[in-house]
């Protein structure tokens, strides 16, 4: 199994949506260097993974799955 960190994915998904780390910070009221310090240390809270979600046009979801299908 692959693992990727917060900064990975928060990487791939502003490729995929076509928007910078720059343009992210913009839109999240921040810097990019303040940004760029907070995705080096991966601490989010689930409330502004769903905002930069929201910014970038996309879902984030975080949870447990079991292999039974109980979520």
């Amino acid at each position: 199994m692959v693992r990727i960190n917060i900064k990975q994915k928060v990487d791939i998904a502003c490729e995929v949506a076509g928007m910078s780390r720059a343009e992210l910070a913009r839109r999240l009221n921040t810097t990019p260097s303040a940004f760029l310090q907070r995705l080096d240390r991966g601490k989010f809270t689930q409330d502004e993974l769903e905002q930069i979600a929201a910014i970038l046009d996309c879902e984030y979801f975080s949870g447990f799955k079991f292999n039974n299908g109980i979520r």
